[in-house]
């Protein structure tokens, strides 16, 4: 039975309450013999190919709730989309009902208290755009519209992370609609072991209706470092930031990666090379951001130069071109604590190795204030961890599928055998069980104790804590 007739079936199993749950639903219900079923199951990655048995929009709590009721009665696994950014798909449970929360994205602000409250549809640019007319802004994604979602339930990296914590370190409260379809609202007094796996434990514990966090004052511009070097420098380079980042102020985020050097009037011989860029921004003020950038933008054989000022709105739509939907994405991550010699030349070697031009190496930078909480207070794990290496193949056709897949795999593993360590939820695709026990260690069992506790009969799926992870 192909993967298609399978979800055709258990809608046909499921045809009662599926029908009853058509007529409760303020949003739209779409079943397999839909004619814009296909354009329903897809998501951000094209590599995910998955035929639910169903998908409800959802537009309200009660549209959630009565989703999460009819997948109870018929014994269908549920899975939760609402950006549908991550990059192994989780969001679409095959041949289960997918409660659909993309049309719940709205944003209320309140500029005095400094918070912000969203629905689990919201967007990061939609997120931005409301929150930074008042000055203001919490730690986010790199891509626009990435879902807030998402990336907070996993821990959530970004720009403002050094300065202010993960996105899940500025979650003061969110609302769950549980696996028995009640409401409930948990926080740091209500609710907590939920409210500890929600920051950093990355889904499957129930549907998040609506997310308060904490806001931060936002200058109106920042200062952007965006220099291009030839790949034969990284080496030497990246040594020269790893020095820098043991002391760098908390409002740098500098993260350099390989990729292909674009083409420039200004350096016409080296377009379509594989180069080494340093990328980031200093979060404070422009002026002491760019003397801050001077060193890596003054260096010996410096490509291109691209720093400029820039508002963070715009800064966070700027990497959006390069992450179309529909694109196929497989990516890989692991921990580095130092960048040794043989890291620094794996990751060299390595990029030099990209089966296509679309590939990137992202050396991410923790510490500042992600080091400075608790290593048990979140679900999020590795706090005192130096560096995330992201590997990221995304490419479009499909006949090259094998072969980046394979180079993604053997760069984590080059890199491991070079003495980094294991994954970073946001930075990870799919996973098995025994890469879930890596991603979350001393957590793992509390976690696992967590998800027994609020879905008991595994009723959600997609999280690194179902039935099958």
């Amino acid at each position: 039975m192909d993967d298609r007739t399978a979800a055709a079936r258990a809608a046909d199993a499921a045809g009662d309450d599926i029908d009853e749950l058509a007529s409760a639903l303020r949003g739209e219900l779409v079943r397999p013999a839909a004619d814009d079923y296909d354009d329903a199951r897809r998501v951000w990655n094209g590599m995910v190919n998955r035929y639910p048995a169903a998908i409800a929009y959802c537009k309200s709590v009660s549209d959630v709730r009565s989703a999460v009721r009819t997948a109870n009665e018929a014994a269908l696994p549920a899975s939760v989309r609402s950006g549908g950014h991550h990059v192994a798909g989780s969001c679409i449970a095959a041949a289960g009902l997918v409660i659909d929360c993309s049309r719940m994205g709205w944003v209320r602000v309140d500029p005095r208290d400094r918070t912000a409250t969203v629905g689990p549809g919201t967007t990061w640019g939609e997120f931005d755009r409301e929150t930074t007319e008042f000055g203001l802004a919490t730690s986010g994604g790199v891509v626009s519209d990435t879902g807030v979602a998402g990336l907070t339930l996993g821990g959530g990296t970004g720009y403002l992370s050094r300065k202010h914590g993960l996105a899940a370190d500025n979650l003061l409260g969110a609302d769950v609609v549980t696996a028995d379809g009640e409401l409930v609202h948990a926080s740091a007094t209500e609710n907590t072991d939920l409210f500890w796996a929600l920051r950093g434990g990355d889904g499957g514990f129930g549907v998040v209706t609506a997310f308060e966090f904490e806001l931060h004052p936002i200058p109106d511009e920042l200062a952007v470092c965006s220099v291009w070097y030839p790949a034969e420098r990284a080496e030497e380079l990246l040594s020269e930031f790893a020095a820098y980042q043991t002391d760098a102020p908390d409002e740098s985020l500098l993260s350099p990666y390989f990729g292909q050097i674009p083409d420039d009037p200004a350096c016409p011989d080296h377009g379509g090379e594989v180069g080494l860029c340093f990328s980031g921004t200093y979060v404070g003020d422009p002026d002491v951001g760019e003397r801050e950038f001077e060193r890596f933008r003054q260096g010996e054989d410096a490509l291109i130069d691209e720093s400029t000022r820039t508002s963070y709105t715009e800064l966070q739509s700027d990497s959006d071109s390069g992450f179309p939907h529909g694109r196929r994405y497989y990516w890989k991550s692991v921990y580095v604590d130092e960048l040794t010699t043989e890291i620094r030349t794996s990751l060299r070697r390595r990029a030099a190795s990209a089966p296509n031009e679309e590939f990137s190496i992202i050396v991410w930078p923790m510490g500042g204030a992600v080091n400075r909480v608790e290593a048990g207070e979140t679900a999020f794990r590795r706090r005192d961890t130096a560096f995330v290496c992201s590997i990221e193949a995304n490419w479009d056709d499909p006949r090259t599928n094998h072969e980046n897949v394979e180079w993604v795999r053997e760069t984590a593993e080059t890199l491991r055998d070079a003495g980094a360590g294991g994954p970073i939820p946001n930075f990870e695709g799919e996973t098995d069980a025994a890469t879930t026990n890596d991603l979350y260690g001393e957590h793992y069992e509390h976690l696992h104790d967590i998800k027994e506790t609020v879905d008991p009969e595994g009723r959600f799926v997609g999280g690194r804590f179902d039935e099958t992870g």
